[in-house]
């Protein structure tokens, strides 16, 4: 009972921290940037009124033999499959602490499963979740999307062993299917996934040799999980999106350089991630260096080190080697150096971890247990120091007091919204009336015609006009003047502004 009881309270204090992390951690407008297409769905007039940046026509691919446009995507590398989870989250909170409840949720998803390919406790894999702080927090504040990239990784891996370990084809090839359409859609998340490819692969590899069953029969139900995976691939990436380009030439990994200085640069950020244990946790937070930020790689080089004397290379070195595969796929490309594409590697790192922390806990519980309490301890001084953290003007607590606001004053469903600057825009266009219309464009004040098609409709709505802007002097332009005349209200938000204009 006692083995149920600590995992129970221990999701629920997660759960619980997510749910009140708002009050301390500000939105970042990318946490709903995947969930686009549902307030296109959502929002009629949004859908129908918003034809400047982010318009919803921009979801829509036509891929190979079907006859109409499909809303694949959610953004321009962003597929619109993480609508699917978080649709119940949506309509349940109708806040966006639906998206930090999800990311919890995740989280503890993830963990379950991984421990399960593992072998390990719960409580252990946990543990090596919480060793670096970016790794959790990339689930909580999920601006890649990451939680249900690794999600749909830990599937594909237990699919993996799972095919490994059956005794028949019968078994066998009903998994390989489903590993494959795991990588699938792992993959139309968004296309970074397949910097996790070769470690899946190397997983498969080992998982062979460990085997009952002969090479030839464990080649054979490849054939399932390769098509499984190329064929919806293909179909995706062949697809047209409005402008008539090839979905595949949109969504490649950003430019791809072989240039020894690009990539030594981004090998110098991902380092600072490893180094710096208070790094983008989460990103839109800034803590001041202190010596204790060494701790988590400090302790995971000790655990490491110790896990592959003790094993002998074994599992924990197949993680490693998946990392450095990871991270050497990775460092090419001009996007590698965001945080939650770190994650990506990161994650190996963690199930090597996990198993050092398994077997340390199995033959040396109090070493493991000071473990435990040096990651505590650690977690504990960002606690103390979070007064000092800094957080980016873009994302402040300001902005989503002005956003609740307009939500609850009903200015959502009495005008039209435009949004002209950045870190406001994919929250409202998720959470409102659903008569809301939500514009977005940061050339919206220094274009009459703009201005003017926005004033039209919002007159043939019977509405007046929202400015929502993070900067007053940017709503001091002349077609400002001319097309909507002086503001009838101003609402300050610490930094943030609503500026009513119009009736």
């Amino acid at each position: 009972m006692r083995r149920l009881t600590l995992p129970i309270l221990g999701a629920a204090a997660i759960l619980a921290a997510a749910a009140l992390s708002p009050r301390a951690i500000p939105y970042d407008m990318d946490e709903f940037v995947a969930y686009h297409a549902l307030g296109c769905a959502a929002y009629p007039l949004s859908r129908q009124l918003n034809v400047y940046r982010e318009k919803c026509a921009d979801d829509y691919l036509a891929p190979p033999l079907v006859s109409r446009p499909l809303p694949l995507r959610s953004y321009l590398y962003i597929g619109s499959l993480p609508i699917v989870p978080f649709y119940p989250f949506w309509r349940v909170f109708r806040d966006p602490v639906a998206a930090r409840v999800q990311g919890a949720l995740f989280f503890l998803l993830a963990v379950h499963l991984f421990s399960r390919l593992l072998g390990a406790r719960v409580g252990t894999m946990l543990l090596a979740a919480l060793v670096f702080p970016l790794f959790a927090g990339a689930f909580l504040v999920d601006t890649g999307p990451v939680g249900i990239s690794l999600v749909l990784l830990a599937a594909a891996l237990l699919l993996v062993r799972g095919v490994a370990e059956a005794e028949t084809p019968r078994q066998a090839w009903p998994r390989a299917a489903a590993a494959g359409a795991a990588v699938f859609l792992g993959v139309w998340v968004k296309l970074n996934f397949v910097w996790m490819l070769p470690a899946v692969l190397l997983f498969w590899a080992f998982s062979a040799r460990r085997s009952p069953r002969t090479r030839a029969a464990l080649l054979r139900v490849q054939a399932p999980a390769l098509a499984a995976f190329l064929v919806p691939a293909a179909w995706l990436m062949l697809a047209r999106t409005p402008t008539g380009e090839r979905y595949y030439d949109v969504v490649r990994l950003g430019a791809m350089s072989a240039d020894p200085e690009a990539i030594a640069t981004q090998a110098g950020t991902l380092a600072g991630y490893f180094l710096d244990g208070s790094a983008a946790v989460p990103r839109v937070l800034s803590f001041p260096w202190a010596a204790s930020d060494l701790v988590p790689c400090l302790l995971t080089s000790l655990l490491l080190v110790w896990g592959l004397r003790r094993a002998r290379g074994g599992e924990v070195a197949l993680w490693l080697v998946g990392a450095v595969l990871t991270f050497a796929l990775m460092l090419p490309s001009a996007r590698a150096w965001a945080a939650h594409h770190f994650v990506l590697g990161l994650v190996f790192v963690v199930l090597a971890l996990a198993g050092s922390l398994r077997r340390l806990r199995e033959e040396r519980p109090r070493l493991f247990r000071a473990a435990a309490v040096v990651v505590a301890a650690y977690w504990l001084s960002l606690a103390a120091r979070w007064p000092a953290a800094t957080v980016d003007p873009r994302d402040s607590f300001g902005k989503d007091r002005l956003l609740a606001f307009v939500r609850a004053s009903g200015l959502d469903r009495r005008t039209v919204q435009l949004h002209v600057s950045w870190g406001t825009y994919y929250i409202a266009h998720l959470f409102g009336d659903r008569s809301q219309a939500v514009l977005f464009s940061r050339k919206l004040p220094d274009d009459p015609q703009m201005l003017t098609s926005a004033r039209a409709a919002a007159g043939a709505l019977g509405r007046g006009v929202l400015v929502v802007t993070r900067s007053l002097d940017k709503l001091d332009t002349e077609p400002m003047r001319q097309v909507l005349g002086p503001p009838r209200a101003t609402h300050d938000f610490d930094g943030w502004w609503a500026v009513e204009y119009l009736r």
